[in-house]
């Protein structure tokens, strides 16, 4: 579940269980994600993690 950062002027009101915010129009439309595209994004550079390592190796050992 992502979180999300809403600026308190929003807020109408707050009790134990819930918050009640009144959002304009552009912030729903601002917090609307594909996030079918994100889980497909999730795994695409899994297939290069070891050139990746050794690249930080390599990078680390200039260092040493």
């Amino acid at each position: 579940m992502p979180l999300v950062t809403i600026p308190k002027r929003y807020l109408v009101s707050e009790d134990e269980d819930s918050i009640t915010l009144d959002l304009p129009e552009s912030v729903l439309v601002s917090l609307q994600r594909d996030y079918g595209k994100v889980a497909q994004a999730k795994g695409i550079l899994q297939h290069q993690k070891e050139k990746m390592l050794a690249h930080l190796n390599a990078v680390r050992g200039e260092w040493e």
